[in-house]
Order: C-alpha cells, then structure tokens, then sequence
C-alpha cells in the first residue's frame, strides 16, 4: 500500500487522533513555508458558497492564508468545518472513552497478522498504552489510539490546523462558526464498521507507523501546492478500496454535507466550508455532488 497515499484518507482518523493525544510535536518542519491551497466557489439560484479543503493540523509559522480565501472569508457570512469544539480535548476525550470500550476484546496481537505483531507492540510502548487496555478497546479505537503515538512528535501543531485558524478569525468578527458533524458523530461512523473493516484501521496504522514523518511531510507539501490530482488519486486507493470504509468514512458523509450546504443556501446563508481535503477529490466529493444538483462550482485557486 502506497504509504502516502494511506496518510491522505486516514485524515478524518487523524483529526480524531490529535484530539484525543496528549504528545507534543517536536520535529522541526523543513518544508514549504507557504503556498496556496485548493479554493472552490459554488454558484447558484439560492446563492454562493466557498469550499476549502483543510488538513486538522499543521507545521506552526506557515502562510496559507491567501488574498483570494481573505475575500471569500468577507463576503461569507459563517464558517462551517467538520465538528466545532476540538480545542476541547477533555470533552472529546471524554466522548472517546464513552464509545471505544466494551468487554471481551481480544489482545492487540491477536488482532494483527503475525508479521506486524512486534510492529504493533513497538507502537503500543511508544503511546504508553498499558496492554489491559485492548481488553476492552475497541479496533476502531485501538485504531485511532495508535495513531495518536504514530504521529506524536511530527511537525504538526493543533493549534495551527485549519480548522482553529479559521474560526479565530471567524469569531473576532462575530461571525457564527458552526460544525457538520459533532465528534460524537465522527467516532460513530468507526464504531459502526464491521470488524474486519476496523481491523484494516488498525493494520494499516501500525503498517504505515515507520512512514508518518516522511508522509506527512508530502500530505502537507501536497497541499500548500493545491494538487487535488493526488487527492483525487488517493481517495481511490488503499482502505477506501474497502466499500464498506468508502461508503462509511468519505462517500455518505460527503452527501450528508452537500445536503446541509444546499439547505444553507436555500436560507440565503452564504456559507465558507472547510472540510478535510480528501472530501474534495474524486467523483464523490463534496463539489461533484453539488455540481450535480445544478450548482456551479469553479475553481479559484
């Protein structure tokens, strides 16, 4: 499996994992220190709408920021991400362990293929998991547990992601910042995969552990030049080869959203939407369902 390709649709995971970690970056970020992101523009009888692909946490000091996203930000009237409250990583913790435990799991080992097995133990000692914890944790999240430690010390600050970027900005001009999703929401959609399908998760975590900082640093890369062709590619490969992890992760939360966008519209909001890139690639994004309602979605940068 193309290691890279893994980081880009584990996104939504990741998003959960840096809320859930309590690690410190550490690494220093040696790549692009700006560029320009991809921008949509949506265009219809109801009204407008602005799309923007984020990415949950990124290299402290860089500018992403362009002239073109500061005039969509001013003529939208809210901001809407993925989930609102992340900055609240007691709360989503909390939601977390509400959802991830039921009794009778089976030890991390017995979940993994026999070559990964001291992989997966290597990673378990780096997050400090105490080994009684997977006997009651669930793949899912052992899964998102895992990736927590596996990305611990990469050149990513959560502070600096998009999402908390942008509703500073929204929120010192009193606009409303508001959330598709609540993280309640999000870690459902992994607790309802069937086994197998979280157990993928979670080898493909503990596979690609070694990889992070190195694909990390082309995720971001990647995106400061707005090459959705690699997203695009991505968001046909690796897991979401899996239909059940497609349909579940990327392609039905994609409808809910363009549901809840063509309703603001209908309201005469005029909506600026940041969302995790791999949501706005391929021929299931976000903008192509939109495009299909009749909507006209260009692209601005």
């Amino acid at each position: 499996m193309n290691h890279v390709l893994t980081r880009w649709l584990m996104l939504p995971l990741l998003l959960l994992a840096q809320a859930c970690s309590a690690f410190p970056s550490m690494a220093a970020w040696d790549g692009p220190d700006k560029g320009t992101p991809a921008l949509w523009h949506v265009e219809g009888p109801d009204g407008e709408a602005w799309l923007f692909g984020g990415i949950h946490a990124l290299p402290a000091n860089i500018k992403w920021i362009t002239p073109r996203m500061k005039k969509a930000m001013d003529a939208s009237d809210r901001l809407v991400l993925e989930v609102v409250g992340l900055e609240d990583s007691a709360e989503i913790t909390r939601v977390f362990q509400s959802m991830a435990n039921s009794e009778g799991q089976p030890p991390l080992a017995e979940r993994l293929p026999p070559d990964l097995r001291a992989a997966g133990e290597k990673l378990r000692e780096k997050g400090r998991v105490n080994p009684a914890k997977f006997e009651t944790l669930e793949s899912w999240a052992a899964a998102i547990t895992l990736a927590g430690a596996a990305t611990a010390n990469l050149d990513m600050v959560r502070e600096a992601g998009v999402e908390r970027v942008l509703a500073k900005r929204y929120r010192s001009r009193d606009k409303a910042v508001i959330g598709l999703e609540t993280p309640a929401r999000q870690f459902t959609y992994f607790d309802e995969l069937p086994e197998d399908d979280q157990r993928a998760m979670l080898i493909s975590v503990i596979a690609d552990a070694e990889n992070a900082p190195a694909a990390y640093r082309e995720m971001v890369t990647g995106w400061l030049a707005g090459d959705t062709a690699r997203l695009a590619e991505a968001a046909n490969r690796g897991l979401l080869q899996r239909p059940q992890i497609r349909e579940q992760i990327l392609v039905r939360r994609n409808r809910d959203w363009a549901g809840q966008i063509t309703d603001m519209l209908k309201l005469g909001a005029r909506p600026f939407v940041a969302v995790g890139a791999a949501h706005l690639a391929g021929d299931d994004s976000v903008q192509a369902l939109l495009e299909a309602q009749g909507y006209t979605v260009t692209r601005l940068q």
